[in-house]
């Protein structure tokens, strides 16, 4: 009646002892403390394997896989380094062991960041290996070299032991380079600043010094010029420099050769005739000039003082010292060469009728006189015939003069009516003002023939302020309109000044901060013309409002630039063979117009960037497209690798489960390394493996099912053998013969080795030992064993289900309910079976026909997979 009770049993046993030929009624402390010694022993045994294991990754992961305890796991765990290693262990323990996971979480997480770290020292290796293969570097570069590598440094909180030792020296190493490169580049320019500053201080040097500071300046220009850093200079520098060390050059040898000159008109002795005394004065005179020439270049040169002049002819007297110094001018002596020379020029200029021309060299030769009868101070010895060709000379100078101050009233009047005609013509104010300037510098070059007379003069000049007129009301008005044009400017950059700074204050929208910098320069543009003294000042201005706006922008477009190059590297580096690559592909497009819409730049680099794009957009679509027409082909041969493993399954022998297992496991393999197939036929092909694996499956079910009966034959027949050796012992007789036919039997069975196996082993051996001298003892444990033997059946019985003898019905009873409140304690029914089913077994008993008829119920109900 209290059948029912066994449906709400739970699945675990109560602990009790294993010990074959214990005789204990329930479970004892000292069992307790066995079992968990073993445990303990057992513990220890796989600590010992994982500490020899250490090193050899595969054997800590199958130890790992194999373990019950989480110490256990968790030492295997910390001993695992390679990230496989780490993604098998955290497959293996997520479930189960929390603590283990979370380590193989953490250790595969950190070598991500790792990876990641050395990824981003690498591009700043790179970084610096461009740097160092340009030919110009600049501070800015190194600036930011160093803040990306710092910044790697420090990346998710973490301190520079990210980055190892590798990179680190590696990165120094690099950046010390660079940073030579710099104070190269810099000393270089510094030298050749300190050379410009030099040369421009060479009046603090001797005559002496300055033709080896020459030498010593041209050996560091050359050397800068031959320097691999050549391309680091401004611009303008060593040119600029090389010019003033050429300039400077120039003036030290003219004054040399003037030295050389002064040198060689004092070789004129005192007895020399007054011919060789004039031509040596002419000498000395000559190397005057040469010298103070020369002399004028270096100091011009040096102090660019321009109104220097060495050739001054006014000289102090020297014995006058308390009285204001007396000036005379001294008459510059002409050699008689000399004046041959100017008379020559005098007489052609007159031929040729060139007044002005003549008027210069008959002020040179003003002041010879050819009527004295001694000779003058600084005048030369004349012939009579320079004497009359000079008389000659200065008559007709005279009449040409006299000519031309009559032929220049005639012009002058021709020139004044020219003037007034000018008054009824409709020109512009720019050919009004070039026509006056021409008459007025006509009139001027006229007065230096000679004066006009007063009324011509005022005529004239009424007429060209008659012209002249309508220009200077034009530019009065353009006055009015500078004026005007400036107050439009200034409101202009007051304006600006207010837009910049709300610009300023939101550089977030950088279209409409590209369009106010258009407008503003459009703007600009339509001020019209200002005063030249006020035009540089609002330019000036006004480029610094625009620049204030552009430094931002043009800074925001160059990482605009950069973005865009990268995604360019980006495409070129889709794998076009995956799948995804055209959502890739179609990602980026979408990132650039949406990047191209908000960022604006200039159409020259706009125009670049979007073809380099399109041809790395366009070589993935060619790319996807050949490969489509490979991928066809391909999958016409993957079709046939496929059916040939269909074809080899299907033509399989197998002898035995693991020779099948290996055909599966190859096929598989082989299945799966192989690519894509028509989808038509995809399907077919599947279903077609899948019924060629669920045939050798089938095989291998049954195969195991016979050896499964076999091994269960084989278990009863050792349970029929231990029986029938115990019932000899119990004989008392000579049974030794019948014996060593048992034994013999029981060694030609092929038993599995699981406990329950092991529990008959000893059984069987036990009952080998029993002699005739301790028969008696072992007949009263056979006796002794069984009540427990009946109790352990009658639980069985109550577990399974199975009825028991009816003159049990009150025992059954009261065993429902100790095994009910077992079941509430423990409730693990299947541990609980097994342990009773090995105790049955391990007690040597009497078996009558009762006893072996409730024991094949028992095995009828169990799974012999347990004995199997």
């Amino acid at each position: 009646m209290f059948e029912f009770l066994s449906k709400f049993i739970p699945r675990k046993p109560t602990p009790s002892s294993t010990e074959p030929i214990a005789l204990p009624t329930s479970l004892s402390k000292a069992t307790i403390e066995d079992k968990q010694k073993v445990k303990e022993q057992e513990r220890q045994a796989y600590l010992q394997k994982i500490q020899t294991s250490i090193g050899n990754e595969d054997n800590l992961l199958a130890l790992l896989a194999e373990c019950d305890f989480a110490d256990g796991r968790f030492l295997a765990a910390q001993h695992l380094s390679s990230p496989a290693s780490l993604e098998r262990a955290l497959q293996i323990t997520r479930n189960i062991d929390k603590r283990t996971a979370k380590l193989m979480q953490a250790r595969l997480e950190q070598i991500h960041q790792q990876e990641q770290v050395e990824q981003s020292a690498q591009k700043c290796l790179e970084k610096a290996d461009a740097l160092l293969e340009q030919s110009v570097i600049l501070a800015n570069q190194l600036i930011d070299l160093d803040k990306q590598f710092t910044a790697i440094a420090t990346q998710s909180g973490s301190a520079t032991s990210l980055i190892s030792d590798e990179f680190s020296k590696s990165f120094n190493a690099k950046r010390d380079a660079i940073q030579q490169r710099l104070n190269a580049q810099l000393d270089l320019q510094r030298q050749l600043l300190q050379v410009s500053q030099e040369i421009d201080q060479t009046q603090d040097l001797s005559d002496d010094e300055i033709p080896t500071q020459i030498a010593k300046w041209k050996l560091i220009l050359k050397s800068a010029a031959d320097s691999n850093l050549f391309a680091s200079l401004p611009k303008h520098l060593l040119s600029d420099t090389d010019a003033k060390l050429n300039q400077l050059e120039q003036a030290v040898h003219r004054m040399r050769l003037a030295k050389v000159s002064n040198e060689t008109s004092h070789l004129a002795t005192p007895h020399q005739s007054s011919d060789e005394a004039t031509t040596a004065a002419a000498i000395a005179h000559s190397s005057d000039d040469l010298k103070s020439e020369a002399k004028a270049d270096v100091q011009f040169y040096i102090s660019s003082d321009l109104n220097s002049d060495l050739k001054a002819t006014n000289i102090v007297e020297p014995h006058q010292t308390n009285k204001a110094p007396v000036v005379t001018t001294q008459i510059p002596a002409m050699s008689t060469a000399q004046l041959e020379q100017n008379l020559e020029k005098l007489e052609k200029a007159l031929d040729q009728g060139s007044l002005h021309i003549a008027r210069q060299y008959e002020r040179e030769l003003r002041h010879i006189d050819i009527k004295q009868n001694k000779q003058k101070q600084g005048q030369p010895r004349l012939t009579m015939e320079l004497k009359e060709r000079l008389s000659a000379a200065r008559s007709q100078f005279a009449h040409l003069v006299s000519w031309a101050k009559w032929s220049g009233n005639v012009s002058r009047d021709e020139l004044v009516n020219t003037a007034e005609q000018l008054a009824s013509l409709s020109l512009s104010p720019q050919e009004i003002v070039e026509t006056v300037s021409a008459l007025r510098e006509q009139w001027r070059q006229m007065d230096l023939s000679g004066g006009a007379p007063r009324e011509l003069w005022l005529r004239f000049d009424a007429a060209c302020s008659n012209v002249y007129a309508p220009a200077a009301q034009h530019f009065q008005a353009q006055a009015e309109l500078r004026r005007v044009n400036l107050a439009n400017a200034e409101a202009l950059l007051s304006q600006c000044r207010i837009d910049v700074q709300q610009h300023l204050n939101d550089l977030q929208n950088w279209k409409s901060l590209h369009a106010k910098i258009l407008q503003m320069r459009q703007s600009w543009k339509k001020i019209g013309p200002v005063d030249r003294k006020e035009k540089s000042r609002l330019d000036k201005e006004f480029e610094e409002l625009l620049l204030a706006l552009t430094t931002p922008l043009e800074q925001r477009q160059q990482e605009e630039i950069q973005s865009r190059e990268d995604m360019i590297a980006e495409v070129e580096s889709l794998d076009f063979a995956q799948k995804s690559s055209m959502d890739q592909l179609r990602s980026i497009q979408q990132r650039w117009q949406t990047q191209a819409v908000s960022v604006p730049l200039s159409r020259k680099d706009e125009q670049a960037l979007w073809e380099r794009f399109r041809a790395a957009c366009d070589a993935i679509f060619e790319k996807k497209r050949s490969l489509a027409e490979t991928a066809d082909q391909q999958r016409q041969f993957n079709l046939q690798a496929k059916r040939a493993i269909c074809a080899e399954l299907t033509n399989a022998n197998c002898e035995d489960p693991l020779q099948a297992r290996q055909l599966i496991e190859s096929a598989t393999t082989k299945w799966r390394a192989i690519g894509h197939v028509p989808r038509a036929l995809e399907q077919q092909l599947e279903q077609e493996l899948r019924q060629q694996i669920q045939k050798l499956n089938t095989f291998i079910a049954d195969w195991q099912a016979q050896e499964r009966q076999r091994k269960s034959v084989q278990f009863f027949i050792a349970l029929d053998l231990c029986q029938q050796l115990e019932q000899l012992v119990l004989q008392n007789d000579d049974v030794s013969a019948q014996r060593d036919v048992l034994v013999t039997q029981w060694k030609a069975l092929t038993l599995n080795t699981n406990k329950f196996v092991k529990a008959l082993q000893t059984r069987f051996k036990f009952a080998q030992t029993v002699t005739s001298e301790n028969a008696k003892d072992f007949e009263n444990v056979i006796q002794a064993n069984a009540s427990l033997w009946d109790e352990y059946c009658l639980h069985l019985e109550i577990l399974l289900g199975i009825d028991s003898p009816t003159e049990l019905a009150r025992e059954r009873l009261k065993k429902q309910v100790e095994v009910l409140q077992q079941a509430m304690k423990n409730g693990d029914h299947q541990q609980q079976l097994q342990h009773l089913l090995l105790s049955l077994l391990s007690l040597p008993t009497i078996q009558s026909e009762q006893r072996n008829a409730r024991l094949k119920q028992l095995f009828e109900k169990i799974d012999h997979n347990l004995i199997a």
